[in-house]
């Protein structure tokens, strides 16, 4: 059961990472308090906010396959030992301080070149 309900959660984590780095690639992702990559760099103006998470949607959408992959590995093996959630929560960690860096180097250049 422990299994199935990690399963879900983590599947359902990674489907919504990938949905909003899809967001970030389209500039559709409004600078708001709740979701996306906010550090002082990238929350500075929507401009910046955008050009930002534009550069960084591709680690962004890794980030989101990683939970996806370990959600379907429990779902189908029942893994009980918990390395699945382990491994598809710092795959996604990973990859999100990967989307950081990435956005913090965008958000820093001016958009002029």
């Amino acid at each position: 059961m422990t299994a199935l309900v990690f399963g879900i959660v983590l599947i359902s984590a990674g489907v919504l990472t990938t949905l909003l780095a899809f967001a970030c690639r389209r500039g559709t992702l409004p600078l708001n308090a709740f979701v996306g990559i906010r550090i002082p760099s990238t929350t500075a103006d929507a401009e910046t906010w955008v050009r930002a998470h534009r550069a960084a949607w591709r680690w962004i959408a890794i980030a989101g396959a990683g939970p996806v992959f370990s959600g379907t590995l429990l779902l189908f093996q029942g893994d009980e030992s918990g390395l699945a959630v382990i491994a598809g929560t710092l795959w996604l960690l990973g990859f999100i301080i990967g989307a950081s860096v990435v956005a913090s180097q965008a958000a820093a250049n001016d958009g002029s070149a």
